[in-house]
């Protein structure tokens, strides 16, 4: 499978949103988009995929895993 640029083709899942508020961390971004994907509807195996993907990336690097799953407005 290609791999997936998501400033170039989107997110997975476009449809649902994440507001994240400053510099929130590791677990509570995480946390943030599980449960916005969860009230999505997005089926629990997507779910422990996101959290795969999201623990093997760098801290500095958890902005573009979210970027590749759903629409991260940053503020």
């Amino acid at each position: 499978m290609a791999s997936r640029s998501a400033l170039s083709t989107g997110p997975r899942y476009p449809r649902v949103k994440v507001h994240v508020v400053g510099a929130s961390g590791f677990y509570p971004t995480v946390a943030m988009v599980q449960e916005a994907m969860r009230r999505a509807g997005i089926p629990v195996h997507e779910l422990s995929n996101f959290c795969a993907e999201a623990a093997d990336a760098q801290e500095d690097n958890l902005l573009q895993t979210c970027l590749r799953w759903v629409d991260v407005d940053v503020r």
